[in-house]
């Protein structure tokens, strides 16, 4: 039964990872979302291999399971990306101390390397689930809310099962957690499969082809607090207060801003109109005494460090820079 249910949850994954690559252009974080589902396949066969020159080849797979579990979350989680060198910096340090360990337990630190591989284990898996919650009050995508609640918490219950099953177990003693996780990847995977098929559920999300305004009044009304009100000034402003603020349902300025405005993010929403009052200021001589600095408080932000990245990612340019180039 065990080995049945190994190959069919192998399979499986397989076929999702062909269907995330002919769809990755519509998946935000597919190729992390690949290298996972990669790497728990790699995790599944591991044993088909065992005493072969290619265990040594595709031990690092389920080695780096928790860590692209982690980096998964982060980049279907987090609109802003970090830059490549920093993420192949991670990579590779993370690699090379898995595989450091894993080495390490071949001599004689077994029982210390064990307990450190399990311990950074853990340590991912909880920081993918610290990941599933950060920025989930901001988020303003309905189906990406869904996959913080249920999609991520599910793998992380797997993920965790797999290490803790495996924590001082004999061979024996992990034929029953083994058969849970498989039959669960299975299940899973499958469902995976059946919702998204057709390209109409979940985590596919196709492209708008135009955004079209169905609540006009409900547009004005957002747009009117944030032009006329400058509610976005306020640095603690959330989609709860602006919400209470035009007397509206937070789900329904949540689905408006999303689906008629084109945000995913309310941090975005309420930065474009900072960084569009920041651009008029840098570019205004009567304002020249003015610092960056308080440019940054008087448009809402309440440090120098989110200002400037911000203002970065919307003009390409650092505020000292655009001040400059406009003023010259």
């Amino acid at each position: 039964m065990y080995l049945i249910i190994n190959a069919l949850a192998s399979y499986s994954l397989l076929i999702s990872i062909a269907l995330i690559f002919r769809n990755r252009q519509r998946i935000q974080g597919a190729m992390a979302i690949m290298v996972f589902v990669a790497c728990a396949f790699l995790y599944l066969i591991i044993d088909w291999v065992w005493e072969t020159p290619l265990f040594e080849f595709l031990v690092l797979g389920p080695l780096m399971l928790p860590f692209t579990f982690w980096y998964m979350a982060k980049s279907m989680f987090r609109d802003q990306k970090p830059s490549k060198w920093i993420e192949w910096t991670l990579v590779l340090l993370t690699a090379a101390t898995y595989y450091g360990l894993y080495l390490a337990g071949q001599f004689d630190y077994t029982d210390l390397a064990a307990l450190a591989l399990r311990t950074l284990s853990i340590f991912f898996v909880i920081l993918a689930i610290i990941e599933a919650q950060h920025g989930s009050k901001s988020d303003l995508d309905e189906k990406r809310i869904k996959l913080r609640k249920y999609f991520t918490y599910f793998i992380g219950i797997i993920v965790i099962l797999t290490v803790v099953s495996e924590l001082g177990m004999s061979p024996t003693e992990q034929e029953v957690p083994r058969l849970v996780q498989r039959t669960s990847i299975l299940i899973f995977n499958t469902l995976f499969i059946g919702l998204n098929f057709n390209i109409r559920n979940t985590l596919f999300d196709a492209p708008r082809k135009s955004i079209e305004i169905k609540n006009p009044d409900i547009v004005e009304k957002i747009q009117s607090s944030m032009s006329d009100l400058e509610l976005f000034k306020k640095d603690s402003l959330t989609i709860g207060k602006l919400s209470e603020e035009i007397g509206l349902q937070e789900y329904k300025v949540r689905r408006v801003i999303n689906q008629e405005l084109g945000y995913r993010n309310f941090i975005g929403f309420i930065n474009s109109y900072r960084i569009a009052l920041a651009c008029d200021m840098l570019k205004d001589r009567n304002k020249t005494d003015l610092t960056i600095l308080e440019i940054a408080y008087h448009i809402g932000f309440n440090s120098i460090g989110p200002f400037n990245r911000a203002f970065k990612r919307a003009t390409g340019l650092t505020p000292t820079e655009f001040r400059k180039r406009n003023l010259e």
